[in-house]
């Protein structure tokens, strides 16, 4: 197969193109390098890594701004991991969330439709649920946050367009997504650091907000089985099946490391979830979907590659 991926230089897309190509496909990044979350030398860095793998082609593009005319030739399918993630600052920086969880979207759906791509995935977020993300994909759709709002809208615009035109496409949600090459501005990343280095942690809240951890590889079996099998326009949770307290990652972090964490309470930020708890039942029946790797054996992953 030959696929596009989009937000190719981010974490879960960087790990996405490197196993389409490890199985033999071939795949067209897009991504912007922004500088938003985190700098973008560190998304440079996947694209050169990538760039040095057989069947990898890139292309700077913003894919709310930018054209699409340089992507040449047909394709099997497209991976939409291009967002602008993280709720505490979507508060702040509302029109750069639109433009790129919404705006964006759009523009890919028309891109889909001109070039007749037999798939469309859709990375969304357990986000979409609110506070509490707790069972299936019917739970009420609550978003507590600017991000949580526009990843919903782009589900929405999808489900718009697949009413009235011939667009063939698939929603997959992600719960707390972590391993190797996880952003630095993420939960894991931060404590990791900060316990290996000696460094105050800064908890929000009291620590007891539980979390359904994911192991990226995980992530990107199912992702790349909605390409192959996903049914049009169905949302699928993606989880580990195993939620975690904060506090309880720190402490599993600091046995691992083999360090004390010096933990510090700060008051909890607007819109930041309680629990999340998915049932996947439907992606395990329609995507073969069954996570491999335990919280602790991912973390063990992550901490090897970070420090490393």
């Amino acid at each position: 197969m030959k696929i596009l991926v989009t937000g190719a230089a981010g974490f879960i897309g960087s790990n996405i193109s490197n196993t389409l190509i490890s199985q033999g496909h071939s795949v067209i990044g897009i991504d912007s390098l922004s500088n938003v979350l985190y700098s973008k030398d560190v998304k440079a860095k996947r694209i050169s890594a990538l760039s040095q793998l057989g069947g990898f082609e890139f292309h700077h593009l913003d894919l709310s701004a930018d054209s699409l005319d340089s992507i040449e030739g047909d394709l099997d399918g497209v991976i939409n991991e291009a967002a602008l993630p993280g709720q505490i600052l979507s508060w702040s920086h509302f029109d750069q969330y639109v433009m790129n969880n919404f705006t964006s979207v759009e523009r890919l759906i028309q891109f889909c439709l001109a070039r007749d791509i037999p798939k469309l995935v859709q990375a969304s977020t357990s986000s979409v649920y609110g506070i509490n993300a707790i069972g299936s994909e019917s739970q009420q759709l609550r978003p507590a946050s600017p991000y949580g709002v526009t990843k919903l809208a782009g589900e929405s615009l999808l489900h718009a367009y697949g009413q009235n035109f011939p667009l063939n496409y698939s929603i997959v949600r992600y719960f707390s997504v972590f391993g190797p090459e996880q952003r630095p501005d993420m939960g894991l990343h931060k404590f990791i650091s900060a316990i290996a280095s000696g460094a105050p942690l800064h908890i929000y809240g009291d620590g007891t907000q539980r979390r359904d951890c994911t192991f990226v590889n995980d992530i990107v079996d199912g992702t790349i089985s909605a390409i192959k099998s996903g049914t049009q326009g169905e949302t699928y949770n993606l989880a580990g099946g195993t939620d975690v307290s904060v506090i309880e990652m720190i402490e599993l972090c600091g046995r691992l490391i083999g360090k004390e964490p010096r933990i510090v309470f700060v008051e909890r930020p607007v819109g930041d979830q309680l629990l999340t708890s998915a049932d996947f039942s439907k992606a395990t029946k329609d995507l073969n979907y069954n996570p491999r790797f335990s919280f602790e054996e991912g973390l063990k992953k992550q901490i090897n590659w970070q420090l490393g």
